[in-house]
Parts: C-alpha cells; sequence; structure tokens
C-alpha cells in the first residue's frame, strides 16, 4: 500500500490543503510561515497520537468566525443540527492506494469497506471534533450579547478552556465511492498505517514539537557507538578519539570557568552571617 493524498482542514495556517505525495519522496519547501511545520505537526498529533488533543490555538484564523456563528445560532436557540454543523473541527484524510490482488492488506484491511472490485483505494478520516452530547457545555454561559473588544476577550478565553474537555479524535474508514458507507474504529487503528520519525527544529525552549525524542541526536550517538566499536576501523576510530577529546577538553574549560564565576557570585560563610553590631565599643550579634 501507498499514501498518496493528503487533505488538511483547519489546522493553523493549513485552512484547507491537498497534498499529492509522490511514489518515493515529497519534499515540501516554502518561506517561513508558509506551514511546514503545521503540516509536520498535524501528521505527529493525528497519526502518531491518535487520541491527541489540540488548544483553540491550533484551529485556523477562519475557524475563530465559525465559533462565533455556533454561538450566535446557539443563543438565537437555532436546532442542535444546525449549531453543531457550525462548530470548527481539525480533519485529516489520508488516501492510501493499494494491489487487490495481494492476499493481506495488513493494517489497512480495516479501512477497505468498499464492494466495488476495481476500487484500489482506502480512505481514512482523522478528525478532532466536538464530542456527541457536549454542545451546551460548550456554548452555554457565554456573553449573550453582541461581542464587543471585551466580551470578545472573555469568549475565546472560555472556549480555550472548554475545547480539551469538550473534543475528541474521531477515526472512521470512508467509502471513496461513497461517503456515507463508514466505518468507525478506535485511535489505536491508525498507528500501524504510517511510520513517522521527526527531526524537530529548535526554535526556543517553549515549542511543542521540541519536547519529543531528538530523530537527529540519536542517529549521531548511533553512528559514534559504531565508530568507536573494537571492530571499527582506523580511521573511523581516529575520528572519534579525537572528538572525545575535544568534548573532554572542552568540559573541562566549562567546568573551571563556571566555578570561578560562581565563586565570585556566591558569598563566603563568613558573609553569610548577619553583620555584627557594634554598640559602645562591645560587639554583639544582631538577634534572629
Amino acid at each position: 500500500m501507498k499514501l498518496h493524498h493528503v487533505q488538511i482542514k483547519n489546522f493553523r495556517l493549513l485552512s484547507d490543503v491537498e497534498l499529492a505525495l509522490e511514489d518515493l519522496t515529497t519534499v515540501v519547501v516554502g518561506r517561513n510561515n508558509s506551514g511546514k511545520t503545521s503540516l509536520s505537526e498535524v501528521i505527529r498529533r493525528l497519526i502518531a497520537d491518535g487520541s491527541a488533543q489540540f488548544q483553540l490555538e491550533d484551529f485556523s484564523s477562519a475557524c475563530y468566525e465559525d465559533f462565533r456563528r455556533a454561538w450566535e445560532a446557539r443563543s438565537n436557540t437555532e436546532h442542535d443540527d444546525i449549531v453543531r454543523a457550525l462548530i470548527p473541527y481539525i480533519e485529516r484524510r489520508l488516501t492510501f492506494q493499494y494491489d487487490p490482488n495481494q492476499p493481506q492488506l495488513g493494517p489497512l484491511s480495516p479501512f477497505v469497506i468498499d464492494l466495488d472490485p476495481d476500487c484500489t483505494e482506502a480512505l481514512v478520516v482523522v478528525r478532532y471534533e466536538l464530542k456527541d452530547g457536549q454542545l451546551s457545555p460548550l456554548l452555554d454561559g457565554l456573553p449573550t450579547t453582541p461581542l464587543s473588544a471585551e466580551t470578545r476577550l472573555t469568549f475565546f478565553r472560555t472556549l480555550r478552556d472548554r475545547i480539551p474537555g469538550n473534543y475528541a479524535t474521531r477515526i472512521w474508514a470512508e467509502d471513496p465511492n461513497d461517503a456515507g458507507n463508514q466505518r468507525h474504529l478506535l485511535p489505536s487503528a491508525v498507528k500501524g498505517l504510517v511510520k513517522t520519525g521527526f527531526i524537530n527544529a529548535q526554535r526556543g525552549l517553549d515549542d511543542v514539537t521540541s519536547r519529543e525524542s531528538n530523530v537527529l541526536a540519536k542517529t549521531v550517538e548511533l553512528l559514534f557507538a559504531t565508530a568507536s566499536s573494537a571492530s571499527a576501523d582506523a580511521a573511523d576510530k581516529q575520528i572519534t578519539d579525537a572528538l572525545t577529546e575535544a568534548v573532554q577538553g572542552i568540559q573541562s574549560q566549562i567546568d573551571t570557568n563556571f566555578v570561578g564565576q560562581l565563586k565570585g557570585l556566591i558569598p563566603s560563610p563568613e558573609e553569610l552571617w548577619i553583620p555584627w553590631v557594634r554598640q559602645s565599643g562591645t560587639a554583639y550579634r544582631a538577634p534572629s
């Protein structure tokens, strides 16, 4: 099987994006803030972490207006089905191609639900959406007057607090020829479909994407261990010995400089005592 088409809706910069994948390698390029990180992050959360949660900030900017429209419809006592249809969701649709002559389709098998013998595609839908029965907990109690600058801030702050508890990830197989033919599956069903590995951009200490394991660091560590093993050739061993010596020298310099600077910062034990108070020529220690 092969993943050959991806569609993403309502995630950060990716309001409604489709991506066709090449047979071997697909390279995504673009300027800063064009959506490259958003693409990798939505793959990570909806595929690697099938039950991942999102925040209000993860929704596309256009969704903010949709939340407001849903709240207005709720305030105008519109039917729940109408209001729910306005509530934004984050969705990823994955289209796989497969060979119907293969006896086993592996993890793709539960997602092949069509009855067309000529169909060679399977559609996987992963959606982060409002849970059933959670319309009232999400929208009730929000401001009931037209949003001003102040009430708008309160409105979205309240939504931000409510979204994680009232949303959940739902996964289903969908017939490519009939959207009404669906089979709902557990989040674990998607984990074997796509194998992912990420080399994270180190943008800052608070970047959520930097909390995962660093694939590049693990790769370098493995290469170093192999090159420094007893079976490694002389050239590789010489390089690893030089690297080890360089690291030890840097560590020694850091330790020396750090301790020296730290001594200048921390007062001596004598200076930590409460100052002596001298009165009438007699030294007294100030009461503790």
